[in-house]
């Protein structure tokens, strides 16, 4: 999951990082790697049901930049590349808006497309908090990333937990336990 995810960040970073003057080649690989620890690291730091339902309309609506998590993804991105790599701070934050908000936009349209090897947002949210929050890792019960998420996910849906009758236990069945 985490490669995909790394494969998503360097897709959507190869204008803003690699094609970017500003960025040393010799770092082009480890700003990307340090965008995937920062969507990590902000993911694994929701604690609330409210976090997260903010979180995903935010992110589904187009307004990704304004939600609170993701700013915080954003800021320590780019905080953490001017540091580690010399980059300055206005190209730092280009980049990181380029990246963060992009890629967690892509990851959250494709919740439940069989295409997209089941990687989700709730996927990468379920496998992050331990199944507190995102539950399975696509949008079948037998996911093709399998493992621990995959069967959370479908043990869910045998529970009674999958509220939108997918036959997945995601994000879309935590957001309807709560309104």
């Amino acid at each position: 999951m985490f490669d995909e995810l790394l494969n998503l960040i360097k897709q959507n970073g190869q204008q803003a990082v690699v094609e970017n003057n500003e960025v040393p080649n010799e770092h082009n690989e480890a700003v990307m790697q340090e965008a995937q620890t920062s969507i990590v690291d902000g993911l694994s730091n929701i604690k609330e049901p409210d976090q997260v339902n903010s979180l995903f309309e935010s992110v589904r609506s187009g307004q990704a930049e304004s939600n609170p998590a993701v700013q915080q993804m954003t800021n320590n991105f780019s905080g953490n590349i001017m540091q580690k790599f010399g980059i300055n701070g206005s190209t730092a934050a280009s980049i990181a808006a380029a990246i963060i908000p992009v890629v967690l936009a892509k990851i959250a349209n494709r919740g439940g497309q069989g295409g997209a090897g089941g990687f989700d947002l709730g996927g990468l949210l379920g496998s992050l908090t331990g199944g507190k929050f995102g539950g399975g890792m696509g949008g079948t019960t037998t996911s093709s990333s399998g493992g621990l998420g995959g069967n959370l996910g479908s043990m869910g849906a045998k529970l009674g937990l999958d509220k939108d009758g997918d036959g997945d236990v995601d994000l879309n069945d935590l957001t309807k336990m709560f309104k």
